[in-house]
């Protein structure tokens, strides 16, 4: 895999093998087949994360430890040729270790009788509609699809795994009793039996989960689950969208156009400004204009295609008008039954989906269905689609094509940070939903998580560092100690590789890689010291070959056997090689055999003995790999302890470096083993809502970090819902005291406070809502204030995690305060720089009647809910 996973990447590919190592055993030893999802917001790498797993599933993994499945076979179906031939694609950039003759597109020219081993065959279900040539038998096909896709699952040495892209797609409800082509092709058409084994992959799973629920001959198991928060934290994706939609019925199509454009030329503009303060490539912004579908039964007509042109028309003939400067050659379109179009002066080319992104002359997409699902275009800032849509799948699946960032990091503008959809005609019940859903105000009703954007606001206003709040409550709140939550597979030896390159690259340590080898070799050679007797007899074995010889004579009862010595040459030692380099990596231990070997070779010719033994060298450094002691954890322990040094030495230094290359230091930060310390990085600006989907105005609040230039700080809709928010708000800044607050990102990133803490074996980060600054007795001091349900599942580890930072930072603090129940309009809270307090909640039983119970006996009144206090609805 030529990618760094992230760290909920890395948690997914786990899973996912775990679900399939137990699927092949049950339709082995079994009979029993198995179905799970995927589930996972759009823009979360879901192809990165399937090739990562399909990749270990044939050639195996030493980062997940998994064997080669030998039996394998890899069925990808997705809808559209173009989804399949891109996904192909990213498989050959990701995926280094299959072959690229190993990802077939299946069609009709295929001639074998079974799927084989050790291969990924890509179809779509169109090449499978009835009368298609690939399943019907001709002069020249002796094998239907179907025959050898029942071929391949009868066969007792092959593995079916047939994974669904975007599985929601082909589970669609049929009329009457008829099967989609996927359903036929998992469930079986009566020509083919059922497959073994589905994967579906998808950010709306409930048509996949309903179908698979019904269908008898498959045990359904826990899908797996990417939570949107982790996606949100990771910066490949926007932090918000954008959505307007018109408040009133009527024509807005080409107003929203028009708006549109002004939008992307706007937005084209910043990019222009960002790229070159930051010294790298350009991103050129592309405009997406989505059209409607002709009438039904009207298709070929020609009053249909003359509406489209004439439609097509007005869409150029507006964005022309307001955009001045747009190119000639500019205009393409994805419309599957279109060729070329020539209309309002421009000769517009059709091109592929997956060729969009690439080819930069395009900057306006005419389109249809094809940018709904699946389709991947990280320069797609603005939309406008003049359709109406009600199905709230449909809704998602197409704002979730707007959320990828295109240069797969956050940047410090913000509007960069998000992106715009113009609806004119979108239902406006259903836009609401589906906006509520996004940002958790809602559960998600499509079967799992949906579009992963932090925010989704409606006539958003910059916000800038606020002017009534002086600079030293800035400084104070981005000092408070903040701490990265552990990677979930921490591999401390790749990571000071890493570290050691980047710090290289931006001339902060002079001979970073030199100094990174040394202090691993170090303790290498203080292993090999300490264990000198054990490290000789285990070279001494992998020099010799043992070699049994059983001699059986004519006549004889019994065979006689016998073992002779040999020397082992350098291909055995290259073996034993091999599992240090697993246990080491690659690049130490051949640094480490190359500075033995020259120093075996200079001390030769200085013993005027010249003739090195250059196996024995080799054999003498494996040999490290079977001696009866932990190597590895000393050598991580140095890694570890000489990257942490240089993180905290140089922190100043990358904090003013370029975004490009702030974001290949988060990526080392998050590859700790255990929570570090890292800074707070408050925005200088942010794009928020005002108003709410329906047009009400939002509430705006005084003295946060971030205003207006009036001074307000707009509450988003979730605050504006919560009554424990709003009331603590109120209940701070009536205080007199007050110099100043900060609303923390519930995301665990770099403009958060982060509180890693462990939740039974895996790592987790809390970030508690509220920072808020007074003036107490002269000086600035902090207060934590975190409102969070003693009802929640996971309010034990939470408040259990708070207590410890108070344990640790609290005397840095005013208050850190937990507020966990509401008894009868008053909101109680635990005091937990309280050291009885915290004890209490130390031994606490974690279910949420004991924290409630901690709760009414340990906690006080914080404040009242006032009764004036109005919540949009």
């Amino acid at each position: 895999m030529r990618f760094v996973l992230k760290d909920y990447q890395v948690d997914a590919v786990e899973k996912i093998l775990t679900r399939l190592g137990y699927a092949k055993e049950d339709w082995h030893g079994r009979d029993e087949r198995t179905a799970f999802a995927l589930s996972s917001t759009t823009g979360s790498g879901k192809t990165v994360i399937a090739a990562t797993v399909i990749e270990a599933l044939l050639h195996g993994s030493d980062e997940f430890d998994v064997e080669a499945d030998q039996s394998a076979v890899v069925l990808w179906v997705s809808k559209d040729p173009a989804l399949n031939e891109q996904t192909r694609s990213r498989f050959i950039e990701c995926a280094d270790r299959i072959p690229p003759g190993d990802l077939v597109l299946l069609d009709k020219s295929f001639a074998g009788s079974s799927l084989r081993s050790g291969k990924v065959y890509f179809i779509n279900p169109d090449k499978l509609r009835t009368g298609a040539d690939f399943v019907k038998h001709t002069d020249s096909r002796r094998h239907t699809f179907w025959e050898i896709l029942d071929s391949t699952i009868a066969d007792v040495d092959k593995t079916l795994y047939v994974v669904l892209d975007e599985a929601h797609e082909g589970m669609k409800a049929q009329s009457g009793t008829d099967q989609s082509i996927v359903q036929k092709l998992i469930n079986g058409n009566g020509v083919n039996r059922p497959v073994p084994i589905v994967l579906g992959i998808s950010a709306t799973v409930k048509r996949f989960d309903a179908a698979m629920e019904k269908a008898s001959v498959f045990t359904k198991r826990s899908n797996v689950e990417i939570e949107p928060k982790d996606v949100q934290a990771s910066g490949l994706l926007k932090s918000a969208l954008t959505l307007d939609i018109p408040d009133e019925s009527g024509d807005f199509s080409t107003a929203m156009v028009r708006d549109a454009t002004a939008d992307f030329v706007e937005v084209c503009d910043r990019w222009k400004a960002y790229c070159a303060q930051e010294a790298i490539d350009p991103v050129l912004p592309l405009l997406v204009v989505q059209i409607p579908n002709k009438t039904a039964g009207e298709e070929d007509s020609e009053k249909a295609l003359a509406e489209e042109d004439d439609l097509i028309r007005l869409v150029l003939e507006t964005v022309r008008k307001n955009w001045p400067d747009m190119p000639a050659d500019c205009v393409a379109h994805v419309l599957g039954d279109r060729a070329t179009i020539e209309v309002a002066g421009y000769e517009i080319q059709k091109v592929a989906a997956q060729d969009i992104e690439g080819d930069y002359r395009i900057r306006v997409l005419i389109a249809k269905d094809a940018v709904s699902t699946g389709w991947d275009c990280p320069r797609a800032e603005v939309l406008v689609s003049l359709r109406p849509a009600r199905d709230d799948t449909y809704v998602t699946q197409l704002l979730g094509r707007m959320v990828r960032t295109p240069l797969a990091q956050s940047t410090s503008e913000d509007r960069l940070n998000s992106a715009a959809c113009y609806l004119p005609y979108f239902d406006k019940a259903t836009a609401r939903l589906v906006a509520e859903e996004i940002m958790g105000i809602i559960p998600p009703r499509a079967g799992g998580p949906s579009a992963p954007v932090r925010n989704v606001m409606f006539a958003p206003v910059a916000l800038a560092r606020n002017p009534e709040v002086d600079v030293a409550v800035v400084e104070l709140i981005s000092d408070l100690p903040s701490y990265t939550k552990p990677a979930t597979l921490p591999k401390p030896i790749k990571r000071i590789l890493k570290s050691a390159g980047e710090l290289a690259r931006d001339e902060l340590v002079v001979g970073a890689d030199q100094a990174a080898h040394a202090a691993m070799f170090e303790v290498l050679d203080g292993i090999m010291a300490t264990n000198e007797t054990a490290v000789e007899q285990q070279a001494e074995q992998i020099m010799t070959a043992s070699i049994r010889r059983i001699t059986a004579k004519h006549g004889a009862v019994e065979s006689s056997d016998s073992t002779e010595s040999r020397s082992a040459d350098a291909t055995t030692v290259d073996d034993a090689l091999r599992h240090l380099r697993r246990m080491l990596t690659t690049s130490v231990v051949n640094r480490y055999l190359r500075r033995d070997m020259q120093e075996a070779i200079r001390k030769g010719y200085e013993a005027g003995e010249p003739d090195i033994d250059i196996v024995a060298v080799r054999a003498r450094v494996a040999a490290l790999a079977f001696i009866d002691v932990d190597v590895l954890r000393p050598v991580e322990d140095a890694a570890d302890s000489l990257t942490r040094l240089w993180l905290s030495t140089k922190r100043n230094e990358i904090k003013s470096l370029k975004d490009s290359r702030k974001r290949a230091y988060e990526a080392i930060e998050d590859m700790a083993r255990e929570p570090e310390r890292v800074s707070i990085e408050i925005k200088h600006e942010e794009r928020v809502g005002t108003q709410d989907a329906d047009g009400n105005t939002l509430p705006t609040v005084r003295l946060h970090v971030l205003s207006t230039v009036d001074g307000d700080y707009p509450l988003d809709l979730m605050m504006t819902r919560n009554r424990w928010e709003r009331a603590i708000i109120a209940h701070e800044l009536a205080n007199g005291f007050i110099e100043g607050w900060y609303r923390n990102p519930s995301s665990a990133g770099k403009h958060s406070l982060r509180i890693a803490h462990k939740s039974g074996d895996t790592w987790k980060s809390v970030q508690p809502d509220f920072v808020f600054v007074h003036r107490v007795n002269g000086d600035l001091l902090p207060s934590i204030i975190d409102p969070h349900g003693a009802h929640l599942g996971d309010s034990a580890p939470k408040l259990k995690a708070l207590a410890q930072y108070a344990d640790e930072h609290g005397d840095r603090f005013d208050r850190i305060v937990a507020v966990g129940i509401d008894n009868g309009g008053d909101l109680i809270g635990l005091n937990l720089k309280s050291a009885a307090v915290r004890a209490a909640v130390y031994g606490s039983p974690a279910d949420s009647d004991s924290i409630k119970e901690l709760y009414e006996k340990r906690g006080t009144k914080y404040t009242t809910i006032p009764d004036g206090l109005q919540v949009v609805s």
